[in-house]
């Protein structure tokens, strides 16, 4: 079963990712595909004042840490935080460096 999820999100990946370098300090860390999402979230106490919120979908077994750079075409992010793991995938908080 588990061959099959990670073959299933292999697929995922490759479908709708687009590729993406991660650089840990001045280096090349990997190279790889990933999704790009953003998405409106509620800023504060306040639900009508809202800010936008940058994810990456990336495969479980890259491991990631606060502070690598992400690039993807001539955009740059910083990774803040893993923000959920469903043991194949993970999803990583970015903002703009």
């Amino acid at each position: 079963m588990q061959d099959e999820l990670s073959e299933l999100n292999r697929q995922v990946l490759t479908t709708f990712g687009q590729p993406v370098m991660v650089f840990r300090g001045a280096s090349l860390f990997s190279e790889t595909r990933g999704i790009i999402s953003k998405s409106l979230v509620p800023a504060g106490q306040y639900e009508a004042v809202l800010q936008t919120v940058t994810s990456i979908t990336l495969p479980a077994s890259l491991k990631l840490q606060r502070g690598d750079e992400v690039q993807s075409a001539d955009q740059q992010w910083m990774v803040d935080r893993k923000l959920k793991d469903d043991g194949q995938l993970t999803w990583w908080g970015l903002h703009e460096a």
